[in-house]
């Protein structure tokens, strides 16, 4: 498969390359990436390593390199993707997260206990939109 060895503008490289990169450049980069199925859990690592996405300021950026992360499997961004849906209750950021974590076994009970016990942080639709989308993943593990 093509995949991520495609040519695509993050390849592990400076970080002066990475300042180079507009913020939407980056962020339709890590959506892209966030597309394949072959993202390997060492690209991810070298990646992070380099590039450091997860000490983004940007919630976009920061939104989805947690996506990237979590579908590659990456553990190091659990806490952090749970700091970010808990710290701001956008619910374009909110519910893919934790439907992203729901589907990571792993990690799906730890993100429900975190939801239920910040549930009050979300806005009434954010709130019932994420309970739903717990009930479908119960319904299905």
């Amino acid at each position: 498969s093509s995949g991520i060895n495609a040519e695509w503008p993050l390849r592990p490289g400076s970080e002066k390359e990475r300042e180079s990169l507009s913020s939407k450049q980056v962020i339709s980069t890590l959506t892209l990436l966030h597309t394949y199925d072959d993202v390997t859990l060492e690209t991810v690592k070298q990646l992070d390593s380099t590039f450091h996405f997860g000490d983004s300021q940007n919630a976009e950026i920061l939104f989805a390199w947690c996506r990237v992360c979590i579908k590659a499997r990456y553990s190091p961004i659990v806490s952090k993707a749970l700091n970010f849906v808990t710290t701001q209750g956008r619910m374009k950021f909110v519910r893919p997260i934790f439907r992203d974590l729901f589907s990571w076994k792993e990690y799906s009970q730890h993100a429900i206990d975190v939801f239920e016990r910040k549930k009050s942080f979300y806005h009434n639709i954010c709130r019932s939109m994420v309970e739903k989308d717990i009930l479908a993943h119960q319904a299905n593990a």
